[in-house]
Order: C-alpha cells, then structure tokens, then sequence
C-alpha cells in the first residue's frame, strides 16, 4: 500500500508543472543532451551506460569524494589539467602488469617516512641534473654493483660508510 501512495505521489509530482523558466532550462538541455546522444557512436553510448552504473553503485560517501575531486579539477588551469589528461592517457596505455608493478610501486612510496620521501626526492633531482655522460658512467657502476656477490657487496657498503663518516668528520 504505501508503495503505491509512493508512485501515486511521484506520478502527481512528475505531472505538476514547472515554472515557465524552469521548463525552458530543462527542455533546453534535455534538447542539448539527446543531440550529444544521437550523435555518440554505440561504444561510446555503451560507455556512457556503464559510467552511469558505477555511479549509481557508489555509496553517497564515494560521491561525495567525487564531487570534492571535480571543484578541484575545476579550479586547475588549463595546462595542469593537459598534463594530467597526458599522464592519464600514458597510463591507460600501458600493459596491465606494468599498471600493476607501478601500482605497487606508489603503494610502497606512500608508506615511506615522510623524511625518506624527501631524501629520495633530493637524489632523484641530483640525478636529472647529471649530463648524460655521467648517468651512463653511474648505470654502468650500478650494473657492476648488482653483479657483486652479497659479501662483496656488504663490503662495498662498509667501505661507502667508512667514507662518509671521514667525510663528515673533516666538515666538523
């Protein structure tokens, strides 16, 4: 019974009319939106629907996430927005095993102290800022290194310690 009162009362308040401006607005964009329709191709109407059926299974909470994203990717600039949409291409592009090993990747990044996060950024731009030369001389270093054997290589970082504490002992 009270289903039927619910549909009786959403029947009534679908036939009430709109304010005259109200109908001009929506008949005008629903207008706009069955032209964009009529012109999508079946993959892209296919996609359309799928979208809409995500969106309808998300919890209010999601949306509300989503909403949140969108005033954000609003109030970026265009180029910032064309360097995302080049990212986001680059990475649909990619096979999923690489999607799923960088995916890991930024996984393990997120969990790093926040002070190791900023060490390895200071490395990674002390590296961008070598000449090629010196990039290839430090890749054929680090190639010898991975071919050292365990002992060789727990040497090698006793040595590199050794280094740095004569190092910061001479700056003192």
């Amino acid at each position: 019974m009270k289903r039927r009162i619910r549909q009786l009362a959403l029947f009534i308040f679908l036939c009430l009319p709109l304010p005259a401006g109200a109908q001009e607005v929506s008949s005008q964009g629903e207008r706009e939106a069955m032209e964009r329709w009529r012109q999508m191709g079946p993959e892209e109407k296919r996609e359309l629907k799928e979208r809409y059926q995500r969106w309808q299974s998300l919890t209010a909470e999601e949306k509300g996430e989503l909403k949140k994203r969108l005033e954000t990717w609003k109030r970026l600039d265009q180029e910032e927005k064309a360097t995302i949409r080049k990212n986001f291409q680059r990475w649909r592009e990619l096979p999923p095993e690489k999607q799923e090993r960088l995916r890991k990747q930024w996984e393990q990044w997120r969990k790093l102290p926040p002070e190791r996060r900023e060490m390895l950024k200071n490395r990674f731009e002390k590296l961008r800022q070598l000449s090629p030369e010196e990039r290839r001389e430090l890749r054929e270093k680090m190639k010898e290194h991975r071919q050292l054997s365990t002992e060789e290589k727990k040497a090698f970082r006793q040595r590199m310690m050794e280094k740095k504490m004569q190092q910061h002992k001479e700056r003192e």
